[in-house]
């Protein structure tokens, strides 16, 4: 490997001497044909020693189809990635390419797909009779299916239904999502959801969830669970270019009290926009591979507002009424190929409202104590309801490294080949609240990864410890809401 990275440093620094002399001397001049040989050598070597390995087994490749172009593939994630894939492959030779019995109890226990041609079937194991349980609603109790019929390559129409049953507040909860995946290329997504519950109403798929697409949580996935809710919402995700994506989202919620003491019914309108600028030159690639979102730097820019539909009589059910606007800009830095700085910088506030309930405030994605989301894209020890008030700013920095602390042992970092990591995130409010939280973690990249964090808020000078498990290697297992 050095020596690789010896010829391609060899290979750039000729193409520099040839510029400067160039630069030097008005009679050497370098051919731009020979200045497009140089580069296309340069990205060969790069591509063959970084570039994405295939396995010809389909189940196996599209594990790596969010993997970025170097030097951001290049982390003891990816190269956990492929030690799994080589490991199936072997399998997979072995019993001839036969499910054996492990993944037979693998998938009672996850789920399978049935395929029958251009249509296929996604039926829930044993594990999703159990998908979720809050102090409000209880423990959930209910199934999930999903059908899908294929119209092309990247094209496809995807029906995704759940039906639960909640122990403690005795809720039928219903949640459908009918998703049109068109314009591959451009990353094309049209998604109708409608149903009854009193989660999130903004359906994420893995994708954006592993690429951290959304800047900020969703208008409509508040932690609140007092209300049950009516919902029908409509979004649509495009990308303009190579450059730009953008987001839109309208979502109706009828939301009635499901708790004890008695909240005020009122009703939500929400039109959502979210755009994506990544400026072309901060974000120069060393392959024809563009950098793909949650590695490029970018600036984005979010506007929600709620509103009360027009002929709506005022003295009936009320409307939330707002509008909020926040811009951030964020990315990653790869110091050298084993070090790297993941940042964040958001500042954004309300610009108006006339009602808005609990529903509605600001919050902040925060991470269970096993989930999918990475550590970059949650917070672990700020309470769960905390608000932004009517202004904020958050400043985040996760710092990873193959050779910094666990990892420079020979427990760690020789023999289980991990990484290990600094994480920071610190909040400030405009009405004079504050939120500092820090943390380590070790694990493999984006893959898997176990973290300890701590965190202390001024306002209350109270302290918070957290344990926490991230496994965003579930979001390239997933087969349910994916284009692919």
């Amino acid at each position: 490997m050095c020596s690789t990275i010896r010829i391609a440093c060899l290979a750039l620094s000729f193409l520099a001497i040839t510029q400067g002399l160039k630069a030097q001397s008005p009679t050497l001049e370098t051919k731009p044909s020979q200045r497009d040989s140089l580069i296309q050598l340069q990205e060969q070597l790069i591509n063959e020693h970084y570039g994405r390995k295939r396995y010809e087994i389909k189940k196996i490749d599209r594990l790596f189809r969010y993997e970025p172009p170097y030097p951001y593939n290049h982390n003891r994630g990816y190269d956990f990635l492929h030690a799994f894939a080589e490991s199936q492959v072997r399998t997979h030779n072995e019993t001839q390419g036969k499910t054996t019995t492990l993944m037979r109890l693998i998938q009672w226990a996850t789920g399978t797909n049935f395929d029958f041609g251009k249509w296929q079937l996604g039926i829930d194991g044993i594990v999703d009779l159990i998908p979720d349980r809050n102090k409000v609603d209880g423990q959930w109790l209910g199934y999930e299916l999903q059908l899908v019929r294929h119209l092309g390559e990247g094209k496809s129409i995807r029906l995704r239904t759940s039906n639960n049953y909640t122990l403690r507040s005795h809720q039928w909860f219903t949640e459908n999502h009918l998703m049109l995946y068109y314009a591959p290329r451009l990353n094309g997504l049209i998604l109708l959801s409608g149903g009854r519950t009193s989660r999130g109403t903004t359906h994420l798929t893995p994708e954006e969830i592993y690429r951290d697409y959304y800047g900020t949580l969703p208008a409509t996935n508040s932690p609140v669970r007092d209300y049950e809710k009516l919902y029908l919402m409509l979004r649509n995700r495009l990308s303009l270019g190579s450059t730009i994506d953008l987001s839109t989202s309208l979502t109706f919620e009828d939301r009635k009290s499901q708790v004890s003491t008695p909240l005020p019914h009122h009703r939500a309108l929400v039109a959502e926009g979210q755009l994506l600028w990544a400026p072309s030159f901060l974000n120069r690639s060393y392959t024809s591979t563009p950098i793909p979102i949650g590695f490029r730097r970018e600036l984005g820019l979010v506007y929600k507002h709620a509103f009360r539909p027009e002929g709506i009589d005022k003295s009936k059910v009320p409307y939330s009424s707002y509008s909020s606007l926040e811009g951030f800009v964020r990315g990653c830095i790869p110091f050298t190929e084993d070090n790297k700085l993941e940042f964040k910088l958001s500042v954004g506030g309300y610009l108006s409202h006339a009602l808005r309930t609990a529903s509605d405030e600001k919050y902040f994605a925060h991470s269970s104590a096993v989930g999918r989301q990475s550590f970059r894209q949650a917070w672990a020890t700020m309470p769960l309801f905390f608000t932004g008030g009517e202004g904020w700013t958050t400043q985040e920095f996760t710092f990873s490294s193959n050779h910094f602390l666990l990892s420079r042992t020979r427990a760690f970092g020789e023999f289980l080949k991990m990484d290990d990591a600094l994480h920071a995130k610190n909040f400030i409010g405009f009405d004079g609240q504050a939120y500092t939280e820090a943390g380590y973690s070790v694990g493999w990249g984006e893959m898997m990864r176990l973290g300890l964090f701590a965190g202390f808020d001024y306002s209350k000078h109270k302290v918070g410890v957290a344990l926490r498990l991230s496994l965003p290697l579930f979001c390239l297992t997933s087969s349910w809401s994916e284009r692919h």
